[in-house]
C-alpha cells in the first residue's frame, strides 16, 4: 500500500498545485523578473509546506486543528500578514526592468515559499478533505508516502512553472500588466483569508 500511497500523492501534489495560488502567482511574479533560482525556491518551499498540510491530512492531526476556529483564525490572519509583506517587499524591491542576472537566492525562495504556505489554514483544511475522501483510514506509513508523493509532485510543477515562464522575453510588453497583476492577485488572496478568517 505504501507504494500506491506515494503514487497517488503524486498525481495528487500535481494536480493541486496547478490551479492559481499564492506559490503559483509568486511563482510567475519572480519569473517574469529574472528571479529563476528564486521562483524555484518558491516553488520547492511551497512543495515543502504541501508536504506537511498533506501529512498532517492524511495523519488525521489536520482535521484536529482545523477544528479550533480561534487557531484557524489566527493562522489566516499570520498567512494573509506574510503574503502582505511579501507583496510590499516584492513591490519596493522591483527595478524598472527586468533583472538580466539571475543573483537570487534559491535558499530565500524557498523558505518564502514556506513562509506562504505553511500557516494557510485553508490548504491545511483542503488536505484534511481530501484524506477523508480518498484515504480516511491511512496508517501513519501511509499519510507518510502520500504526503512525500504530494510534495514531489508539487515541486515538479512548481519547477516547471519556473522554468517555462522564465523563457518569456525580457522585453515582452505583457512583462509589466502580469507582474501588477500578480501583486494585485495576492492582496486578493490575502484579503479574501482574512474576510473568512472573520
Amino acid at each position: 500500500m505504501i507504494v500506491e500511497a506515494a503514487a497517488l500523492g503524486l498525481g495528487l501534489g500535481v494536480v493541486t498545485g496547478m490551479p492559481l495560488g499564492v506559490v503559483n502567482v509568486a511563482i510567475v511574479d519572480a519569473a517574469l523578473a529574472g528571479r529563476t533560482r528564486f521562483a524555484t525556491g518558491v516553488g520547492i518551499g511551497g512543495a515543502l509546506a504541501d508536504t506537511a498540510h498533506a501529512i498532517l491530512g492524511f495523519i488525521g492531526v489536520g482535521a484536529l486543528l482545523t477544528a479550533r476556529p480561534d487557531l484557524v483564525r489566527w493562522l489566516a490572519l499570520g498567512a494573509a500578514a506574510l503574503i502582505l509583506t511579501y507583496v510590499v517587499v516584492t513591490w519596493r524591491g522591483r527595478e524598472q526592468h527586468r533583472v538580466t542576472v539571475d543573483d537570487s537566492s534559491f535558499t530565500r525562495g524557498a523558505l518564502t515559499g514556506v513562509a506562504l504556505t505553511l500557516p494557510n489554514p485553508g490548504a491545511l483544511a483542503a488536505w484534511v478533505a481530501v484524506a477523508a475522501v480518498l484515504w480516511p483510514d491511512a496508517t501513519t506509513a501511509e499519510a507518510c508516502a502520500l504526503g512525500t508523493g504530494v510534495g514531489v509532485g508539487s515541486a515538479g510543477w512548481f519547477a516547471l512553472l519556473a522554468r517555462w515562464i522564465s523563457r518569456v522575453r525580457p522585453d515582452h510588453p505583457a512583462i509589466a500588466i502580469v507582474t501588477r497583476s500578480a501583486l494585485v492577485v495576492l492582496v486578493g488572496i490575502a484579503g479574501l483569508g482574512v474576510a473568512r478568517a472573520l
